[in-house]
C-alpha cells in the first residue's frame, strides 16, 4: 500500500504518517497539501495522511477546501500529535545576526509572538512545509534559520537555537487520513460532513435542530466560501454520534433538499 505525506522528511506530517503505519506500507512525499490530496483523487496512492486543524490556528483551508472539491474522498481516521516547534540554523550564530527565518505558514503563525519579539530585523519567508524549509536553510549560505520539528536537527545537520518556541505550550495538530475506500473499522463514534443550506433566514437553524432532535453533538462547526458567489458557504461539522443516530439525521436533512455529505465516520 502506498500512503502520502506532505514531505520532504522531518515534517509534522511524515511524524503522523509514521505513527500512523503499522507495515510496510511505502510512504510518498508531495511538495504541498493539495499535491497530497489530489495524488490520492488520480489513484497515486491508496492513503493519504494531512493536518486538517490546529489548536492554536484552526482549520488547515486547503486541505478542506481541496477535500470539499473532491467527493470521492473520504475520511478514514485520526490522528492527534503534539506539536513543538523549534529554531534551527546553518551556523553557530546570535539572533541578531540571522538575516532571514524560513517556515511553513502555519508554523510561522504559531510562533508569531517569538518571531515579532525577536526578528524585527529578519526576513520571514513562508514556504511549502517546516522540512522543505530546513533543506533550504541547510544549502545556504547565507545566515539564516528555520522553524520546524526537532527531526529535521539530524535530517539536515542543523544547529539547535531554541526549542519550543511557539507562543501557546498547548499546541495539538489533527491530521486525517484519507481513502477513497470505506473506513472498515467496526466501533466509530465520529461523523464528519459537509452542507449547505438555502439562503433564507432560519436555514442554518433547520439543520442545526435535527442534530439536536437526533441527541447528536456537534464538536465543531466551521464556514468556508463555496468559491460559486459572495455569500454562499459549505458548513463542515464533526459530530459525535456514540448516542445519537446519525442515520436519521442525515435522511431527514436530504428530504428538506439541502446538499449534505458525510466526509466519513471513524
Amino acid at each position: 500500500m502506498k500512503v502520502g505525506y506532505l514531505g520532504p522528511k522531518g515534517t509534522f506530517s511524515y511524524e503522523a504518517c509514521m505513527n500512523y503505519c503499522k507495515n510496510n506500507e511505502e510512504k510518498i512525499e508531495y511538495r504541498t497539501i493539495v499535491d497530497t490530496i489530489l495524488a490520492l483523487e488520480k489513484n497515486e496512492i491508496d492513503e493519504a495522511v494531512v493536518p486538517i486543524e490546529n489548536s492554536l490556528q484552526g482549520c488547515v483551508t486547503d486541505a478542506i477546501d481541496t477535500l470539499i472539491q473532491n467527493e470521492d474522498i473520504k475520511v478514514k481516521d485520526e490522528i492527534l500529535l503534539e506539536i513543538n516547534q523549534n529554531l534551527m540554523s546553518n551556523k553557530v550564530c546570535k539572533l541578531e545576526e540571522i538575516e532571514i527565518v524560513y517556515s511553513h505558514p502555519q508554523a510561522l503563525a504559531q510562533c508569531r509572538k517569538y518571531l515579532e519579539e525577536r526578528f524585527k530585523h529578519a526576513k520571514i519567508i513562508s514556504v511549502e512545509s517546516t522540512s522543505y524549509a530546513a533543506k533550504k536553510v541547510s544549502e545556504s549560505m547565507d545566515n539564516c534559520a528555520c522553524i520546524g520539528n526537532i527531526a529535521c536537527l539530524e535530517e539536515y545537520n542543523l544547529n539547535l537555537i531554541k526549542k519550543n518556541i511557539q507562543d501557546n505550550e498547548f499546541n495539538k495538530t489533527k491530521f486525517w487520513v484519507l481513502s477513497k475506500d470505506e473506513n472498515e473499522k467496526t466501533e466509530k463514534n465520529k461523523m464528519s460532513i459537509i452542507f449547505s443550506v438555502k439562503d433564507k433566514p432560519g436555514a442554518l437553524y433547520e439543520v442545526l435542530e435535527v442534530f439536536n432532535t437526533y441527541n447528536l453533538n456537534l464538536t465543531k462547526i466551521e464556514s468556508r466560501p463555496a468559491k460559486t458567489v459572495l455569500g454562499e458557504y459549505y458548513f463542515w461539522v464533526d459530530v459525535s454520534i456514540q448516542n445519537g443516530d446519525e442515520r436519521k439525521a442525515v435522511e431527514e436533512i436530504k428530504e428538506k433538499e439541502m446538499y449534505i455529505r458525510i466526509l466519513g465516520k471513524y
